[in-house]
C-alpha cells in the first residue's frame, strides 16, 4: 500500500500517518519515517539503472513451437502477439526519449549518476507469489462468487488472476519464496551503496521492487506528443495496457532503500521542483 498524491510534500504527510504499526499486522516494524524537508538533497549517493537508460526496455518473446507445428488458431494467436510486442517495441522507444531527458535534467542539477544493474535473478518466475498475495487478500469476494460483479474478466485482469492463483502448486510455492528470500538479500546488497536509484517506471525494476518491498517513488515526467504511436484499444474503445497515446502523462521512478523513504522523498522533491511537471495539465479535447 502506498499514496498517490498530487505532490511529494503531500505524498510524505499522508506516508507519515499511515506508517508503522497498528496493533493488528505482526510482520510490521517500529521503524523511523523522519522527513526533513530541508534535507540536503546533494549529498545524497545517486545511482541509475544504466539498462533502462541506454536502451528501451522489451519483453523477450517467449520460445515455443515452430511455426510448421502451429495450428491455424495458434499462428493467429502467435502473429497477434507478435503485432502486440512491436506495437509495445515502438513505443517504448518513443517513451525512452523522456527517460534520457530526465537523465539528462539531473546532471544539469548537478546530481552525480552512477551506473548500477540489479541482480539477476528470475524474477518473472516468481511473480505468482504476487498474485497468490492478492488472491489471498481477496479470498472472499472469490469464493463468495462476486467476482463476476468485476466489468473486466479477460485473462489478464484481477477477477481470472485471483481464480488462477488457487492452483499454484505449493512446493513451487515454496521453491518461489526461498529464491526470493535470496533476491532481497542480493537487492538490498545492491541498495546498499546508493540513497535513491533512478529507474524506467516500465521496466524490470517494477516485477523486483514488488517482490523485495524497496519503496518505489513515481513522478510525473511529462506529455506525449501528438507525433506519440496511438494507444491500443479494444472492442469498446477502452485503452489497453499502461500505455495511453498522444497527449498522455509520463513518468520517472526512484527507489530507495529499505525503509529509507525520508530520503527517497527529499531527492524527488528536489526533481520534482525543478521540472514542475506535477502542476502541468494534459490538453482536454
Amino acid at each position: 500500500m502506498g499514496p498517490i498524491c498530487r505532490a511529494v510534500e503531500d505524498t510524505a504527510l499522508v506516508l507519515d500517518a499511515i506508517y508503522g504499526p497498528d496493533g493488528k499486522d505482526r510482520t510490521v516494524k517500529a521503524a523511523a519515517f523522519n522527513w526533513n524537508a530541508e534535507l540536503d538533497w546533494k549529498k545524497l549517493r545517486v545511482g541509475y539503472l544504466n539498462d533502462d537508460f541506454e536502451k528501451p526496455f522489451q519483453q523477450p518473446e517467449e520460445p515455443g513451437k515452430a511455426k510448421s507445428q502451429l495450428s491455424a488458431d495458434e499462428k493467429k494467436k502467435r502473429d497477434e502477439q507478435r503485432a502486440r510486442r512491436e506495437e509495445r517495441r515502438a513505443q517504448n522507444e518513443y517513451d525512452h526519449k523522456f527517460e534520457r531527458a530526465a537523465i539528462e535534467k539531473l546532471e544539469a542539477m548537478g546530481v552525480k549518476l552512477e551506473p548500477v544493474a540489479l541482480p539477476k535473478f528470475p524474477y518473472d518466475a516468481m511473480v505468482p507469489l504476487l498474485d497468490a498475495e492478492a488472491a489471498a487478500a481477496f479470498d472472499e469476494l472469490t469464493r463468495t462468487g462476486r467476482d463476476k460483479l468485476l466489468t473486466e474478466q479477460g485473462p489478464d485482469d484481477w477477477p481470472t488472476i485471483f481464480r488462477v492463483a488457487r492452483f499454484i502448486p505449493a512446493v513451487e510455492y515454496l521453491q518461489a519464496n526461498r529464491a526470493r528470500t535470496l533476491a532481497m538479500e542480493a537487492v538490498a546488497k545492491a541498495f546498499a551503496d546508493f540513497d535513491v536509484i533512478v529507474a524506467s517506471t516500465n521496466s524490470q525494476q517494477l516485477v523486483v521492487t514488488n517482490l523485495t518491498g524497496h519503496p518505489a517513488l513515481i513522478l510525473p515526467n511529462g506529455f506525449r506528443g501528438e507525433d506519440a504511436p496511438p494507444a491500443r484499444r479494444n472492442e469498446k474503445g477502452k485503452i489497453e495496457g499502461n500505455y495511453g497515446g498522444p497527449g498522455t502523462p509520463v513518468s520517472l521512478t526512484f527507489l530507495g532503500q529499505l525503509y529509507g523513504e525520508a530520503r527517497l522523498l527529499a531527492f524527488a522533491r528536489a526533481y520534482q521542483d525543478a521540472t514542475e511537471f506535477h502542476v502541468q495539465h494534459p490538453k482536454l479535447s
